[in-house]
């Protein structure tokens, strides 16, 4: 498994690299190479998998779902470069050496997280439908604190406080690389009738690698797919 997920990530980089030789290529182009697009929004909606694989001590790959929003800046013709955030909370637990997903009747914190975003990349335009394909560079900032009914006095995953384990959780989601994500993404979207206005909907696939997990050999541990439907203006 772990070398489907590395081909995974080397075809991402890939797509990402093919997208940066192309935006110097089309830059060169003198006259010809003019932005033909204006600035965009979008808001995206939908489910994360992140793949965990803490065995016993941790939750299955828990799914969460997560809220969006974003820019699409053109480039040079069909280059264009992209800024987002998206926001979701899961469980965590401390297992004495790593912070592991947890299922709701085990969890020690609730952790809120804010995933930024910072991608380049290419579009395809054919009628009303528009095929975009990116990669970059994702920031996962995390913090946790107590979940709901959880004491710091209560006793911790490794025979510490539950307070402790915050911290200990805390410390680890900024140790080792652990928030940074190189990412690729693939989006469709079709103008809605009356496209006029611009307005277009679809969806997005997202693949976020976890740079910390791979440093350590504890890939495809942390990685995340993300499948949301986008609303772009």
């Amino acid at each position: 498994m772990r070398s489907i997920f590395l081909r995974a990530f080397f075809f991402c980089a890939a797509v990402f690299l093919a997208s940066a030789f192309s935006a110097t290529a089309e830059e060169s182009g003198g006259d010809d190479a003019r932005p033909s697009r204006r600035t965009e929004f979008f808001v995206t909606g939908g489910p994360n998998l992140m793949v965990s694989t803490g065995g016993n001590s941790s939750a299955p790959s828990p799914i969460m779902y997560s809220l969006g929003f974003g820019a699409e800046f053109p480039a040079y013709e069909s280059v264009l470069l992209q800024g987002r955030a998206s926001f979701f909370s899961n469980y965590y637990l401390w297992d004495g050496d790593d912070a592991r997903p947890a299922e709701i009747e085990n969890r020690t914190a609730t952790a809120l997280s804010l995933l930024l975003g910072f991608d380049a990349g290419r579009s395809w335009v054919f009628g009303e439908n528009r095929l975009s394909v990116c990669g970059g560079l994702g920031f996962l900032l995390r913090a946790a604190f107590l979940a709901g009914g959880v004491s710091s006095d209560d006793e911790g995953g490794s025979g510490t406080t539950a307070g402790d384990d915050v911290s200990s959780i805390n410390s680890w989601f900024y140790s080792g690389l652990r928030f940074l994500y190189p990412e690729c993404s693939v989006k469709y979207l079709r103008a809605l009738p009356g496209g006029a206005s611009g307005m277009q909907f679809g969806a997005e696939a997202r693949f976020l690698f976890p740079l910390g997990a791979i440093i350590s050999g504890d890939f495809p541990d942390s990685m995340i797919f993300s499948l949301a439907a986008v609303f772009q203006f």
